[in-house]
């Protein structure tokens, strides 16, 4: 077994440095977290189960735009919002081409 000693003055500083970027990480995540919290997105698989509907009506839906999406890296998100609009019956707006 290895024994390592540590100064503490070293100890100190990496723990000083260890915080900074910590509050780094915070600060630049910070504007961002209100975003992810607005909206709720979820992918096909869970967009499926909670309209109880295959994969292949998932993608009707999105063709005949009855349910919108975003592609981000060829993987498909759905917002809660509108598939829970889709639950109710209602269905959700289609954003106007111009």
């Amino acid at each position: 077994m290895e024994i390592t000693v540590l100064d503490i003055q070293i100890l100190k500083a990496l723990h000083r440095e260890v915080k900074e970027v910590s509050l780094l990480i915070k600060k630049i995540t910070t504007p961002y977290k209100a975003l992810q919290q607005a909206t709720k997105w979820l992918d096909q698989q869970e967009a499926c189960q909670l309209l109880n509907i295959s994969k292949r009506t998932l993608q009707t839906y999105r063709a005949k735009g009855i349910l919108g999406a975003t592609q981000i890296n060829r993987k498909t998100y759905f917002r809660l919002s509108e598939v829970e609009l889709l639950m109710q019956g209602e269905r959700p707006l289609k954003k106007q081409k111009k």
